[in-house]
Order: structure tokens, then C-alpha cells, then sequence
């Protein structure tokens, strides 16, 4: 990614955060900075308590009318990380909006019971489990969920897990890092806002790109002899995560 250094925070992209509703609010926090850290330029974040809320993101109130006005100007939506079950009218404005859209966690519980019409634009981050009940599904066999996803709803799709997969139109894409270092509870929702993050740049692959850097991060805890962490502590080692992939390119 090129940076110029007489840019401004509106050449990186706005992204909006739906999430961190109703005592959850951390999983929103952690979405919100991780978009912030890897170069969106502006993240609004619609969600809990403006108290509590991190100073860098822009505190959004829990009015549809707010949402929708915030959702029109913003490059990316990321709906699901904390958000509970009672946003439904917030995620059919999301999912009918034109906009590029990530759904995480209770976000893909929404799209499991509701089942709208497909969606080209957009990108699923589910667990395992998750992916299981998008499907009604007891398979265990994550090629052929991750084909049945995209069938099923467009777009396109992340299985989180050792070894994360990640699909486009027309490929599947195997991560080689698999390490119990990143299960800990928040490790989905910075990845959720890194994707969300690296949309609203239009950088290319980003579901890609954020699923790298994200094990990127994770491996140089593990050379500094770490194997648990916090997930918000990601965060830190994001720009030697940019260095290293700079380097490969």
C-alpha cells in the first residue's frame, strides 16, 4: 500500500461500525481501532455507550435515521461484532444499502434466520460453528462449507480456524499459520474491522490481505516467545505486519 505523506484521513476511506450493543461493547471497540490501525481514515461506530466509547472512533447513536445517514457517506459497513439480536432493522439497512459490507458474529446469526434475497457485495466471516447453522448444516468438512456458503448466499466468505480459508468468485485460498495463540475471545472482531479497514482504502483482496496480516501479527508474538495474548494487543504489531508483506511483494 502507498501512503503518501501529504494525504488526509478522507483519502483512507470512512468505515461504520454496527456492533457493541447492550454490554458487549467490547467487541465493537476492538473492531473499530482495528480498522483504524491498519489506515482507515475515519470509523464511526454505532453501538453503546458514548462513555465508553474508544476517543478515536465517532460515536454514532442507536437511531435508524443517524445510521442511514452515516451509512450513506461511509465506504464499508461492518455489522455483527457484539451487536446482540436486536437490530434488525439496522441490518436490513446494511444489506439492502449498495455499500460493501462484512458480516461478523451476530451478524451472520441475522443472516441464518432471516435468509434475504443474495448479495454480490460482501464478505462473511463465520467460525466453524457459525457456518454450520448458516447452513443447517453437521458437516465438519470446511471445503465444501465454504462452497455451500457462497451458493447459497453470494458474496464472499472467511471460515475462521486453524488454517483459515478464504474464497473469491472463483478460488479457495489455504492459510498456512495455524496456532492456538489466536483463540482468544475479540481475535474475530479485529479481524472483522481489518477487513472493513482495508475495503475502505479499496485495497484489492482484503479479506486476503487482513487474514495474512492478522497471522502475521499473531507469528511475531510467537518469535518474541509469547503464546497467549490479548486480542486488542494485535493491534500493535500491525505496521511490522505492512513491512513484512511490503517485502514479499
Amino acid at each position: 500500500r502507498t501512503r503518501s505523506n501529504i494525504s488526509h484521513k478522507g483519502n483512507f476511506g470512512t468505515v461504520l461500525i454496527l456492533g457493541g450493543w447492550d454490554g458487549i461493547e467490547g467487541a465493537g471497540h476492538l473492531a473499530a481501532k482495528a480498522a483504524l490501525k491498519v489506515g482507515a481514515g475515519k470509523v464511526y461506530l454505532c453501538g453503546g455507550n458514548i462513555k465508553n466509547q474508544p476517543p478515536e472512533a465517532i460515536y454514532v447513536r442507536r437511531n435508524l435515521d443517524e445510521f442511514n445517514s452515516i451509512l450513506e457517506k461511509s465506504d464499508c459497513i461492518v455489522a455483527g461484532p457484539g451487536l446482540g439480536q436486536n437490530a434488525n432493522d439496522y441490518l436490513y439497512a446494511a444489506w439492502l444499502s449498495k455499500k460493501p459490507l462484512v458480516l461478523d458474529a451476530d451478524g451472520l446469526n441475522w443472516l441464518s434466520k432471516t435468509k434475504p434475497t443474495q448479495r454480490k457485495n460482501f464478505i462473511g466471516t463465520p467460525h466453524p460453528g457459525e457456518a454450520k447453522t448458516l447452513l443447517h448444516s453437521s458437516s465438519t468438512k470446511r471445503f465444501n462449507l465454504l462452497k455451500r456458503l457462497q451458493k447459497q448466499y453470494g458474496g464472499e466468505w472467511v471460515l475462521k480456524g486453524a488454517g483459515t480459508l478464504v474464497t473469491n468468485s472463483t478460488d479457495i485460498y489455504v492459510n498456512h499459520f495455524a496456532h492456538s495463540i489466536l483463540a482468544t475471545a475479540g481475535s474475530g472482531d479485529v479481524l472483522a474491522g481489518m477487513i472493513g479497514g482495508l475495503i475502505a482504502q479499496r485495497l484489492e483482496r482484503p479479506a486476503l490481505t487482513a487474514v495474512w496480516l492478522q497471522s502475521e501479527a499473531a507469528r511475531i508474538f510467537l518469535d518474541q516467545g509469547e503464546t497467549t495474548i490479548l486480542a486488542g494487543e494485535l493491534l500493535q504489531n500491525f505496521s511490522e505486519a505492512f513491512a513484512q508483506l511490503e517485502n514479499k511483494e
